[in-house]
């Protein structure tokens, strides 16, 4: 006899079912919606921009303050979650996109910071900037990285927080458990 077959689901008090667990908190939820409004913005930066500064020039002012605050917010998080998340963590394929996902926001936090720096220097009152194939490089990259970054975390969302999390070989949830 299974032994499964010998659990029965609890029966709720209520008349209203709670959704099952998936994972996340407000606090990530927050980053994620974050980096999706920087990485809409950057797709204006790149694409609209020069055609319509107006709109430009205060929706880079956002982006690149929004950049800073995102990576202020990002970084403890980030610490946390690597010390959590893939210890405990039982499949590779997953474990690895999570690598791959930290590795690539990383780059694309630095990219942004060193096109940043300019701006950021000419404020303390120096002027310089970086050669012409080396902010186009920056750019590309930066643009790039962000798009794989939200693919990536799409994904990643996917196989942790929208689906039931993985079991360990020859295990099954009864009926009705997250």
């Amino acid at each position: 006899m299974n032994r499964h077959s010998l659990t029965t689901p609890l029966v709720e008090s209520s008349h209203r079912k709670t959704m099952p667990h998936r994972g996340g908190s407000v606090y990530s939820a927050t980053l994620t919606a974050t980096f999706t409004l920087l990485l809409c913005s950057g797709l204006y930066l790149e694409f609209f921009a020069a055609s319509h500064w107006h709109a430009g020039k205060p929706i880079l002012i956002l982006h690149l303050l929004g950049g800073v605050l995102f990576t202020l917010a990002l970084t403890p998080w980030l610490v946390s979650h690597v010390r959590s998340g893939p210890v405990r963590s039982q499949r590779r394929r997953f474990t690895l996109l999570g690598w791959l996902l930290l590795g690539n926001y990383l780059l694309v936090i630095a990219t942004g910071l060193l096109m940043a720096l300019p701006a950021a220097l000419y404020l303390l009152g120096h002027i310089w900037f970086w050669r012409f194939e080396t902010t186009h490089l920056l750019t590309f990259l930066h643009l790039w990285l962000s798009i794989a970054a939200g693919m990536g975390l799409a994904f990643h969302l996917n196989l942790r927080h929208w689906q039931q999390s993985a079991l360990p070989i020859g295990e099954h949830r009864p009926q009705g458990q997250p």
